[in-house]
């Protein structure tokens, strides 16, 4: 069986550098970092194995956990210190230290397949700035939003008495318990006089990953969600907003992204229209007549529906 990309996340493996074995097209590589997740040495390894790289540039933006520790244990590290920029600084600064005629741009929670470079450089004289296609891999921990008042079973770890669940066992014939099997045994074990309980002070994992099997379907997609708090937030759809205007003519897609991040700020209480349309006028003008201080009513429904959509995926995951 070929192994799932989580077995090569923690597999054992030691470095191959693939610039010792053919530097002839050897390329520096820059990666702007403010705290890394556990598999950054692993996706490190990975970055050597698949990249002749030259110059690894690591651009610090003021990392609390062993970022750069990891990061010096690997050859020709080069860690830049530039603590309390902005990303987008930071990429500037560090590809202003790049010293070969192209360079590869990673976030560092990426992980390289087999032959990623390969497939990569052969278009590296046809554009002039290139990406591709992402799989999303989850590993992350939540807890599970349940109603206040939990009826329905949990499921996924019981503890039963085995006389009492072999009376209620005697009822299930071979045709329509799948998947709501919590609901049946809990309720014909109520019905046997027997007592229910969800106990609160333990849990167990839940593991959102597919199977092997054909009878088993593969997740098509999963929804996961950051949780921050409100100054956290505004500061997000505030500098997206104006990152956009600033830099960007209006298109289509950028107008619709920008009246989304107006429509939170203002969601949040946190536009003053007045000052923000004064400071559109003074840094980019053209923008003044595609944004609307509640985000046009075609966002605000995108948005809702894309909400919507999230809130049953979740539900959905939770049946599972």
């Amino acid at each position: 069986m070929n192994k799932s990309i989580f077995q090569q996340y923690y597999e054992s493996c030691s470095l191959e550098d693939r610039y010792l074995v053919n530097n002839a097209n050897a390329i520096d590589v820059i990666i702007p970092v403010l705290n890394t997740n556990e598999l950054w040495e692993s996706n490190l390894l990975s970055f050597y194995r698949e990249i002749p790289i030259k110059k690894l540039l690591i651009g610090d933006g003021g990392c609390t956990d062993d970022t750069l520790t990891i990061a010096r244990l690997f050859p020709r590290v080069e860690i830049v210190s530039l603590i309390d920029t902005s990303l987008g600084y930071r990429i500037r600064k560090l590809i202003e230290l790049v010293e070969t005629t192209f360079f590869v741009y990673l976030h560092s929670d990426v992980y390289l397949p087999e032959m990623w470079f390969d497939n990569m450089e052969k278009y590296k004289n046809t554009y002039d700035w290139f990406e591709c296609k992402r799989k999303l891999t989850h590993l992350v921990e939540t807890w599970g939003v349940e109603p206040k008042h939990q009826i329905r079973a949990l499921s996924g770890s019981q503890f039963g008495r085995t006389d009492i669940l072999k009376n209620v066992s005697k009822k299930i014939s071979d045709d329509y318990s799948y998947r709501q099997e919590d609901i049946i045994f809990a309720e014909l074990l109520k019905e046997e006089g027997g007592k229910y309980h969800i106990v609160e002070d333990t849990f167990h994992y839940h593991q959102i990953m597919n199977k092997v099997g054909a009878e088993v379907p593969m997740y098509k997609s999963i929804s996961a969600e950051r949780e921050y708090d409100r100054g956290t937030e505004i500061m997000i759809w505030n500098t997206q907003v104006r990152g956009l205007i600033k830099y960007l003519k209006p298109k289509k897609y950028l107008i619709r992204e920008a009246n989304i991040s107006l429509y939170n700020l203002n969601k949040l209480g946190a536009l003053n229209w007045k000052e923000f349309n004064k400071w559109v006028k003074v840094t980019n003008p053209v923008w003044l007549k595609h944004i609307n201080r509640k985000g046009s009513w075609q966002e605000r429904l995108k948005y809702i529906a894309n909400r919507g959509y999230i809130i049953m995926q979740r539900i959905r995951l939770r049946s599972n």
